[in-house]
């Protein structure tokens, strides 16, 4: 069970964040107006899509995985920030859902403890 809810987390975190930041580097009109109304230059946009990309691109490599978590994880939190900021409380809750499944899937990857050895 638990493997899989950790593909299906990765493979859905993946998705969307590929999709999302793939918006922001081709320059979406809606996310360069969210981008200037939150008072942030335009090259940050472009940043935040290829953290976005490239982060989503990571869920999808077993051996780099954690790190994209780890840098979604923290975009998310700076848009959680960002919302509540800009007073856009409809808007707060997307960032912070996706911080929890972020941190849900990097649960799922703990390793078994094994259980103290017992010399006899």
């Amino acid at each position: 069970m638990k493997k899989i809810i950790k593909t299906a987390l990765w493979i859905v975190l993946g998705g969307m964040f590929i999709m999302a930041g793939g918006a922001k580097l081709m320059g979406n009109h809606s996310q360069v107006a969210h981008f200037a109304q939150w008072g942030y230059p335009l090259w940050f946009l472009y940043v935040i899509g290829l953290v976005e990309v490239g982060g989503g691109v990571c869920l999808f490599i077993p051996k780099v995985q954690f790190y994209g978590i780890v840098v979604l994880s923290v975009t998310m939190i700076g848009a959680a920030l960002t919302h509540l900021r800009a007073g856009e409380m409809g808007a707060f809750p997307v960032p912070v859902v996706l911080l929890i499944l972020l941190v849900t899937l990097a649960w799922t990857m703990r390793q078994p403890q094994k259980p103290p050895r017992q010399d006899q």
